[in-house]
C-alpha cells in the first residue's frame, strides 16, 4: 500500500482567532494554499478503531482527530451534507430530509430527482463554494449534495454531476486533473464525496466483517489522493478535511412498529419511514395536535410523537412548513414501517441505517484534519457539525456567511 505523505508543514503565517461567535482571519499568507473537504458517507466515528485504515490513521495521528462528529437531525445524508458546508440546521437550510414535501409548492424534493439538485429553490443558505466564488477564491466540487445548483448564477469553477457508478479512484483522479493546471487557475477549495461506505454499512450492517472492504477501498482513494497531491508538490501546502455525514446503527426487521397499528392510515399523508416517520393528516380530518395525541395513546414506549411545533429543543427541528406537521421518532435500532408491502420489504431490509437522535452514540460521524493550518497529533471531543464551515472559511481567509455555527471548532483545531 502507498506510504501516506505527510501533510504537516510549518504554517507560512500565523492565524489569529477571534472568539466573538464567527471567524474572523486574515487570508493566509500563501494564496495557492488548498483545502480539500473529503466526505466518507456514513462512516462512523468508531471505525477508525474498529477497522483497518492505515492513511486515515496516519492522518489522525499527525492532524486533528475528533472523538465523535455530531450530526444535525435528521441524520440522513442530503440533510447534513448541506449542513457541513453552510453551518446551518436543515430546519435553516431547507434541506429537511432525503425526500421532503414542501407545502409551498405542492412538490417533492428527491435525492435522486434530477431537478430537485439542480434548483435553486432547494437549496437554502450559502453553501462554501459560493462564499468562496463570491470573494474571488476559485472552488471545484468533485460530488457532494448541493453543489449542482446555481445560487443567483453563481457556481463553483468546476463540478460535476452526480454519478454513483463512478469508481472512488476513478474521483480521485478526476479532482487531480482539476488541480493539475497552472498556478493561477488552481482552485483552493475542493470538496470530494465517496459512497462506498455508506453502502456497505446499509447492506452489511455496522458491526459485519464484510465493512472492511469498502472502508479498504476508501482509504486507498485517500492514499491516491495523497500521492497525486505529493506528484504535483501540493502535498506541503493543502489542508485536507475528511469528515462524514453521520453513523450508522444496526437494524432489523423484528424491531419495527407499524403505523397501521397507530393510526387509520387512510385520513393521512406518509411522507417518510424508518426510522422517523413523518405523516400529515389529509384535509377535513383532524388537526396536527389531534393526530399526534390520537397516536400517542397506541405509541409503544420506543416511539416518541411531536408535532413539528412541540419537537424538543435539542433537535433543532421545527420552524420550517417543509418538516412533516407530525413527527414518530423511534429509538436507536428501532423502525417505523408501513404493513403495505412488509412482506417483500422484509426479505431485503438493510441491516444497517441512520436516521436516528443526532446524539445517539452510533450517529455520530468522522473528523480527521491534517495540513499545515491545523494542530499537530490533537485529539478534541465531540463537536456538532454546524462548525464545520466557519472552520474552512478560517483556514481560507473567508468571512462567512450567516450560520448556525461558531468558532469553536477552528480554536480547537488550528495550529496557533
Amino acid at each position: 500500500m502507498t506510504r501516506p505523505v505527510c501533510f504537516l508543514a510549518l504554517l507560512a503565517a500565523s492565524l489569529l482567532l477571534v472568539s466573538c461567535g464567527t471567524v474572523n482571519l486574515p487570508r493566509p499568507a500563501d494564496p495557492g494554499r488548498l483545502t480539500i473537504l473529503v466526505s466518507l458517507d456514513g462512516f462512523r466515528w468508531d471505525y477508525l478503531d474498529r477497522y483497518e485504515a492505515p492513511t486515515l490513521r496516519a492522518l489522525a495521528a499527525e492532524g486533528v482527530r475528533m472523538r465523535s462528529l455530531t450530526p444535525s437531525f435528521p441524520t440522513k445524508t442530503f440533510p447534513n451534507h448541506y449542513t457541513l458546508v453552510t453551518g446551518l440546521r436543515p430546519a435553516h437550510h431547507g434541506i429537511v430530509g432525503n425526500w421532503f414535501f414542501d407545502p409551498e409548492s405542492g412538490e417533492t424534493f428527491g435525492m435522486s430527482k434530477a431537478a430537485s439538485n439542480t434548483e435553486q429553490r432547494w437549496w437554502g443558505g450559502e453553501p462554501l463554494w459560493i462564499t468562496a466564488e463570491r470573494q474571488g477564491v476559485r472552488s471545484v466540487c468533485y460530488f457532494w449534495p448541493g453543489s449542482e445548483a446555481a445560487h443567483d448564477g453563481v457556481r463553483p469553477s468546476r463540478w460535476v454531476p452526480f454519478n454513483d457508478k463512478i469508481p472512488s479512484n476513478e474521483r480521485v483522479d478526476g479532482l487531480l486533473r482539476w488541480l493539475d493546471v497552472p498556478e493561477a487557475e488552481r482552485p483552493r477549495l475542493a470538496t470530494l464525496y465517496f459512497s462506498a461506505v455508506d453502502h456497505a454499512g446499509h447492506k452489511h450492517g455496522p458491526d459485519a466483517p464484510a465493512l472492511q472492504e469498502s472502508i479498504t477501498e476508501v482509504d486507498g482513494a485517500l492514499a491516491r489522493l495523497m500521492a497525486g497531491l505529493k506528484r504535483l508538490d501540493l502535498s506541503g501546502r493543502t489542508n485536507l478535511i475528511v469528515v462524514s455525514d453521520h453513523g450508522m446503527s444496526p437494524q432489523s426487521p423484528d424491531r419495527v412498529v407499524f403505523l397501521e397499528d397507530l393510526v387509520d392510515v387512510r385520513t393521512i399523508e406518509i411522507e417518510t419511514t424508518g426510522p422517523y416517520a413523518g405523516l400529515r393528516p389529509k384535509p377535513g380530518t383532524r388537526t396536527d395536535a389531534e393526530l399526534a395525541a390520537a397516536i400517542r395513546t397506541r405509541a409503544p414506549r420506543q416511539v416518541q410523537v411531536y408535532t413539528r411545533d412541540e419537537v424538543p429543543a435539542r433537535y433543532e427541528f421545527s420552524g420550517s412548513d417543509r418538516i412533516p406537521a407530525v413527527l414518530l421518532i423511534a429509538d436507536d435500532q428501532w423502525s417505523i414501517e408501513e404493513k403495505r408491502g412488509w412482506g417483500a420489504k422484509r426479505l431485503t431490509y438493510s441491516r444497517g441505517n441512520h436516521g436516528w437522535d443526532h446524539r445517539s452514540a452510533n450517529m455520530g460521524g468522522l473528523f480527521v484534519a491534517a495540513g499545515p493550518a491545523f494542530a499537530r497529533g490533537k485529539t478534541i471531543e465531540r463537536t456538532d457539525n454546524i462548525h464545520v464551515y466557519n472552520l474552512v472559511c478560517a483556514i481560507l481567509g473567508l468571512k462567512p456567511a450567516p450560520n448556525d455555527g461558531d468558532d469553536r471548532l477552528a480554536r480547537e483545531a488550528l495550529r496557533r
